[in-house]
C-alpha cells in the first residue's frame, strides 16, 4: 500500500493515567531530546543509525517534523536496537516530512520495512510546501521475536533518495488485536473515527493510534452524539477510545470504501466499532447487517448497544480499491444503520510457506463481541 496522508489539525489535549510497557518516540536527524505537549519524550537517532545525512528543514519550526534523516547512498539503510518488549504486540509507526528539504520538488518513493519482515510503499505525491500539518505515515503491529527491532529504508528508484522524520513505537496491551498471528503484521490503510470533528492521536488513544476524523458529507448521512455519560469499551477487545464511540455516523444506504487498497486485492482484517448513541424507546430498534463485498461481517446482525462499545472483526477475505462495506437495515429495523469506527489492514503473512510477503489468500474468518 502507499503511505497514508493525513492533514492534522492541532488541538488542546490534557494526558490520561494509563499503564504502557515499552515506548519510544525517535525523532530523527535531531540529536537531543525533549517533551512535547502531551508529554511525549522525544530522543535523537543517535545510537539508532550509523549513516545517513542529518538535516533541519529551513523555515519549520514544529517539532519532530523540523528535522529528518536522508540516505543518498546504499540500497538499504536501516535503523537498529530500537527496544521493545519481547513477545508483545506492538505499533510502529514512521512519519516522513518532504517539505522539499531537498530542493528538487521532486518527493521520493522508496519502501519501509519492520523488523526485516513487513513490508509498506512509501509513495509521496506532493511536496506539501509551507504545509506544517500534513505529512505522509506508515504503520504496522505485530509481536517482535527479541527485544530489539529494525526499521530499514528500502531504495526502489536509483534517482529516489529515502528519508525519516520520525520513528515512533507502542506496546499494546494483551488481549488487543488477540487473533494476530505470530508470524503476521497488520499493515494500516484506514483507521477512521466517524461523526468526530478532529483527529484523534496520544494521549486520547494511549495506545498511539491516530484515528482520522471523518463526518457526514452529504444530505443522506447524520453525525450522532451519544447522550450516555460514559461508554464502556470492555466489550471491545481493541480498546477503542471512549472518544471514537462517543460519536457516530448514520445514514440509510450506508456504503463505506477504501481507496488505498490495490486495485489486484490483499487479505484484509477489518475492524468496526458501534455504540448506540441514544437510549432507545420500546418502539425504536436499530439492527443491520454489514458486508464486506459478498461477506458478511458478524455472525448475526448487529445491534449496538447504548452506553457500551462493541467490535466486530472480518479477516482473510481479499478486498481491493473497488471493494465496499455494505450496511443492510434488518426488516424489523426502525433506525437506520450506523457507525462508530474503522480499522483497516492488509495482512502481512512471513510465515515460511507464504512466501514472505503477502498474506494467506484464503476464505474469511470473522469474530464478534459486545459487552
Amino acid at each position: 500500500m502507499e503511505a497514508l496522508l493525513y492533514v492534522i489539525t492541532l488541538f488542546s489535549l490534557s494526558a490520561l493515567t494509563v499503564t504502557l510497557g515499552e515506548s519510544i518516540s525517535i525523532d530523527c536527524g535531531s540529536t537531543g531530546s525533549y517533551v512535547d505537549s502531551n508529554n511525549v519524550t522525544w530522543v535523537g537517532d543517535k545510537g539508532f543509525v550509523t549513516n545517513g545525512e542529518p538535516m533541519k528543514i529551513p523555515d519549520v519550526v514544529k517539532k519532530p517534523i523540523n528535522t529528518l534523516r536522508y540516505f543518498p547512498t546504499g540500497q538499504t539503510n536501516c535503523y537498529t536496537n530500537i527496544p521493545v518488549t519481547k513477545g508483545q504486540k506492538t505499533l510502529v509507526r514512521t512519519k516522513f516530512y518532504y517539505e522539499n528539504y531537498d530542493a528538487k520538488f521532486s518527493p521520493p518513493s522508496f519502501d519501509v520495512i519492520y523488523d526485516g519482515k513487513h513490508r509498506d510503499s512509501i509513495v509521496i505525491t506532493e511536496s506539501l510546501l509551507n504545509d506544517e500539518e500534513t505529512f505522509y505515515f506508515s504503520e504496522v503491529i505485530y509481536v517482535p521475536e527479541n527485544k530489539n527491532i529494525s526499521v530499514c529504508l528500502l531504495r526502489t528508484s536509483p534517482s529516489d533518495n529515502p528519508f525519516i522524520s520520525s520513528i515512533e513505537v507502542y506496546s499494546l496491551d494483551t488481549g488487543m488485536y488477540d487473533d494476530l498471528g505470530p508470524n503476521e503484521g497488520l499493515i494500516l490503510h484506514d483507521r477512521i473515527a466517524y461523526g468526530a470533528k478532529e483527529l484523534i492521536s496520544y494521549p486520547l488513544d494511549p495506545y498511539g493510534r491516530v484515528w482520522l476524523a471523518l463526518g457526514s458529507q452529504d444530505s443522506t448521512l447524520t453525525d450522532l452524539t451519544t447522550s450516555a455519560p460514559s461508554i464502556d469499551i470492555t466489550g471491545a477487545s481493541n480498546k477503542p477510545p471512549e472518544i471514537v464511540m462517543s460519536k457516530a455516523l448514520s445514514g440509510v444506504g450506508l456504503v463505506l470504501s477504501d481507496q488505498t487498497l490495490p486495485l489486484t486485492g490483499v487479505p484484509v482484517y477489518l475492524v468496526l466499532y458501534f455504540s448506540e448513541p441514544q437510549s432507545l424507546g420500546r418502539t425504536q430498534r436499530r439492527s443491520f447487517n454489514v458486508f464486506l463485498d459478498n461477506t458478511q461481517v458478524g455472525s448475526r446482525p448487529i445491534v449496538p448497544v447504548f452506553g457500551k462499545a462493541t467490535q466486530f472483526i472480518l479477516r482473510d477475505v481479499v478486498a481491493t480499491s473497488a471493494s465496499q462495506i455494505v450496511f443492510q437495515s434488518t426488516d424489523d429495523s426502525v433506525l437506520p444503520p450506523l457507525i462508530n469506527g474503522l480499522e483497516l489492514y492488509s495482512i502481512s503473512n512471513t510465515s515460511p510457506d507464504s512466501g514472505g510477503g503477502g498474506g494467506d489468500q484464503g476464505g474469511g474468518s470473522t469474530d464478534d463481541s459486545e459487552g
